[in-house]
């Protein structure tokens, strides 16, 4: 079972409800696609979104934790990063892991079938 930061766990896909460690079926959009690393409903794309296993996250949350990419919502700021339960006045206390900077700024790894930080360029 995963325990997003806030400490909400999740035990069913929230797409097909299938529980942590089975496949997702074939119509969930909540499922990864296998090619682009993006849920099934944001790939676009008319392929083979290869078969995915709920794991208790969305794509990308697994790696916005290890990286240490996480978000808060600011009131007339939008979502902005954060470290890690940084306690402030200017944001909420809840924050998530930020998936749109997995997605702008790490690729996807087909092979591993994760997504990976950008090597910084010197």
């Amino acid at each position: 079972m995963a325990v997003f930061p806030q400490g909400r766990p999740v035990k069913e896909c929230p797409g097909c409800g299938v529980p942590v460690g089975e496949a997702h079926t074939g119509s969930c959009s909540e499922a990864q696609c296998t090619r682009t690393g993006t849920t099934r409903g944001m790939c676009g794309s008319w392929h083979d979104h290869g078969v995915s296993v709920w794991t208790g996250m969305g794509p990308g949350e697994a790696e916005a934790i290890e990286f240490g990419w996480f978000a808060a919502l600011v009131p007339g700021r939008g979502w902005v990063p954060v470290p890690a339960q940084t306690p402030s006045p200017e944001h909420s206390s809840a924050y998530w892991p930020d998936i749109n900077r997995v997605f702008s700024q790490a690729y996807w790894d087909r092979k591993t079938r994760r997504w990976t930080k950008r090597p910084k360029i010197a």
